[in-house]
């Protein structure tokens, strides 16, 4: 969504915080690292409201990813997570609406997750996604391909009856 769509920092916040939160939550798998995470980054568009340039909801997604990798590399444990609202007209709403793919999502480990839901449901490139995360585009995308594996894995165990109707 371009900044043209809002007149100001406020008005993004108010519009796009539920959003940014549901995004936080697939990344982060926790309710309160999501509310967390989402606050942190409208605050940051709001003090960098210039630097945020054309299109604000972005920079606000690298700022999600960027802190949530930031407490990742700190500490490898998991946080129980909690329910969260969404919306249909956002990506993030079908994914954790889906009982199965949540559930498989929350097998893969933080820097597995954060790749797929990046390049998966917001379509960002594993360049861009090396650039987010600070990782070479070559680890993304050993991460992705691992990630690839262990869902169709994990599908497949909870899921039979999906993958012989696809045959």
């Amino acid at each position: 969504m371009a900044r043209g769509a809002f007149g100001d920092a406020e008005e993004f916040a108010r519009a796009r915080l539920d959003a940014l939160r549901r995004f936080a939550y697939l990344i982060s798998g926790s309710a309160a690292e999501a509310d967390d995470l989402a606050q942190i980054a409208v605050v940051e568009v709001w003090q960098r409201w210039r630097k945020a340039g054309d299109n604000p909801e972005a920079y606000a997604r690298q700022v999600i990813v960027t802190r949530n990798v930031s407490r990742w590399r700190r500490s490898r444990r998991e946080v129980p997570s909690d329910e969260v609202d969404h919306r249909p007209d956002d990506p993030a709403g079908a994914v954790v609406t889906n009982g199965a793919l949540w559930q498989a999502l929350q097998e893969l480990g933080k820097p597995e997750r954060t790749v797929v839901v990046l390049h998966v449901l917001y379509r960002y490139t594993f360049s861009e996604i090396a650039a987010i995360c600070g990782d070479p585009p070559g680890t993304v995308s050993s991460r992705y391909a691992r990630a690839r594996r262990a869902l169709r894995t994990h599908l497949a165990t909870t899921q039979p009856a999906i993958r012989s109707a696809r045959g």
